[in-house]
């Protein structure tokens, strides 16, 4: 997740992402802690264990999606069979 962390910390620093000044958003940004291994890699973890990242780690994980597919408007599972309702 090194790669969509430091995407997110570049586009936050060049003020090119804004999350609408969202609370719980806000308040889950402001409990990461950044982690770096000896390799370079860095990783959103939390200091102490009652904070919550959840919202923060979605973000990186989106990002990350988004940087891998970027406009891929390929076939979907969906225009085939539809929704599955259980």
């Amino acid at each position: 997740m090194s790669p969509p962390t430091k995407e997110l910390m570049k586009l936050v620093l060049e003020q090119k992402i804004a999350h609408g000044g969202h609370p719980v958003l806000r308040w889950n940004m402001d409990n990461i802690y950044i982690r770096t291994d000896p390799a370079g890699n860095i990783k959103a973890d939390k200091e102490k264990s009652t904070e919550k990242i959840d919202g923060a780690v979605a973000t990186i994980m989106a990002l990350d999606r988004a940087i891998r597919c970027g406009n891929d408007h390929g076939a979907s599972v969906y225009d085939d069979r539809g929704l599955l309702f259980i």
